[in-house]
């Protein structure tokens, strides 16, 4: 999982989803966690603000696999952030399971997937009612190259019926036809004293939610069980451990200048689209110039052809005058004429035609040229509001994250084995007291003694006995070979004066 820092800082840093609240913070810090599946915390990456999952998630992997020396994640459970096919892909090849669900631009209705299986209920409200249903199924997932082959992934479908949402979209045109339900007589709203009616009733249906897994296949109650443990598990020790030890507290501000990667994809696309807008500004002034160059050829053709028709016109015209349009020498010199008569009318209605297309591509290209002033001017605004963006030094705020997760496991390590079945799932803030205890040590040659100052309370009292008992049980040997035994002292009592004073 991941978990944005709120970084208030005096210089722009890299911002993720924490950075854009109402302008109050200028940036974060991302760490990603990784706990194992009782919400014992593993290990903690620190990254920039806004580093996707997907990125994230392998580099931790990596840093923890190198630490412990072998491939020691089989499975990862992560949230919808996780959700990309070539991510999944990549982790399927390096053997491991990815468990997470599917975004809602991905699938419409169950007939997006495939093997759809038969429902079984899965969850009951207090009054016995199933509110879920889970069936198993299995889904092609495409990656960004089509070349490459789908990620086929198995999906553990749930039905809840506790959110319910239309079965179609709402057609705004229908919303004209909003008397095709009421009868005749109840339709004339325009009428003194028409009751209104409810509407029709819009058909629902209970929303799906399908948790995809790229291992094999399993009982799909189960991977849905799995997928929504993850949310708990990782809540609670957020919450019970690594807050009360200051989590969210930022170490080191030292800072180093790098590209505003806002700022430059914004000047990318503007770059793109300048480039786009010019090149098809200089097709339309090409094809321009190649109508001019038809146009003037076409002129041309005219002036010429026209010329042999007044030419032929003469002749024929002396011909009818003199009444020989009967004579074979006339049929020759009228069809020359007739046909160069058709062949002025297409070269003029070429001209027209072209004419047309000019204005059109005169048209095309203003608007081209209208929008590439706009982009230039909006690069230049662009340059103008550029800020300096700084990215922090990581290495002192991930070196006291893994200091509190070193505390934060050895915390629970103490609680699992010492401390009674009441506090299997308590957190930092109860053991505290327990940690906070004074008392007296006394070493020799073969143990080392502690004795504990004895809690006023009696409850405590009794948990602090049995937590000594336990250890003395268990043979505690220190790593110089020696004993640890420990003990319950005596009690702290408060003196009249104020100070603690010891009774003896």
């Amino acid at each position: 999982m991941d978990r944005r820092l709120a970084v208030y800082s005096a210089v722009l840093v890299p911002r993720g989803p924490v950075g854009k609240l109402d302008g109050k913070i200028l940036g974060c810090r991302e760490l990603v966690l990784l706990h194992d599946a009782r919400g014992h915390p593993l290990l903690a990456t620190t990254h920039r603000g806004d580093q996707h999952l997907t990125i994230g998630l392998p580099h931790l992997l990596h840093c923890h696999e190198q630490a412990i020396d072998q491939m020691g994640v089989q499975r990862v459970v992560i949230d919808r952030e996780g959700m990309a096919a070539e991510f999944l892909a990549q982790q399927k090849l390096a053997g491991r399971q990815v468990v997470t669900l599917l975004r809602s631009d991905q699938y419409e209705s169950e007939r997006s997937f495939d093997e759809v299986g038969e429902w079984q209920p899965w969850r009951y409200n207090p009054d016995g009612q199933v509110i879920c249903e889970v069936a198993s199924a299995r889904f092609a997932l495409p990656r960004p190259n089509p070349t490459d082959p789908p990620v086929e992934v198995e999906v553990a479908l749930i039905r809840d019926w506790r959110k319910l949402l239309p079965t179609e979209p709402v057609d705004k045109a229908a919303d004209t036809d909003w008397k095709a339900d009421l009868a005749p007589h109840q339709a004339q709203f325009w009428e003194e004293g028409w009751q209104a009616m409810p509407a029709a009733p819009v058909p629902r249906k209970p929303k799906l939610i399908p948790v995809i897994s790229t291992g094999p296949k399993g009982d799909a109650a189960e991977l849905a069980q799995t997928y929504f443990e993850r949310w708990n598990c990782q809540e609670n020790i957020i919450r019970d451990w690594l807050l009360p030890l200051n989590l969210d507290t930022n170490h080191g501000y030292a800072k180093e200048q790098v590209v505003n990667s806002e700022l430059a994809k914004r000047q990318i696309v503007a770059q793109g689209r300048a480039q786009r807008l010019q090149q098809l500004a200089q097709a339309c002034r090409a094809r321009l110039g190649q109508l001019r160059e038809q146009d003037e050829q076409l002129q041309a053709h005219v002036l010429a052809y026209e010329q042999h028709r007044n030419d032929l016109l003469i002749q024929v015209s002396q011909f009818e005058e003199a009444g020989q349009t009967e004579e074979r020498s006339y049929f020759p010199v009228k069809a020359r004429q007739v046909a160069v008569d058709w062949e002025v009318r297409q070269r003029r209605t070429k001209l027209e035609k072209n004419a047309l297309r000019r204005q059109q591509l005169m048209d095309k290209c203003e608007g081209y040229c209208r929008g590439l002033r706009q982009v230039l001017r909006h690069q230049e605004d662009l340059q103008a509001q550029a800020r300096d963006m700084y990215e922090l030094d990581h290495t002192k705020d991930q070196l006291m994250t893994l200091f509190k997760i070193g505390l934060a496991n050895l915390g629970m390590w103490v609680r699992d084995h010492y401390f009674g079945e009441s506090y299997h799932h308590c957190g930092w803030l109860r053991l505290l007291p327990f940690f906070k205890l004074g008392g007296w040590v006394t070493a020799t040659e073969s143990e080392v003694k502690l004795e504990f100052c004895a809690f006023n309370n009696r409850a405590l009292l009794r948990d602090l006995e049995e937590v000594c008992r336990k250890v003395n049980d268990g043979a505690v040997i220190l790593p110089d070979g020696r004993r640890l035994v420990v003990a319950v002292g005596k009690r702290l009592h408060v003196g009249l004066d104020g100070p603690l004073a010891q009774t003896g």
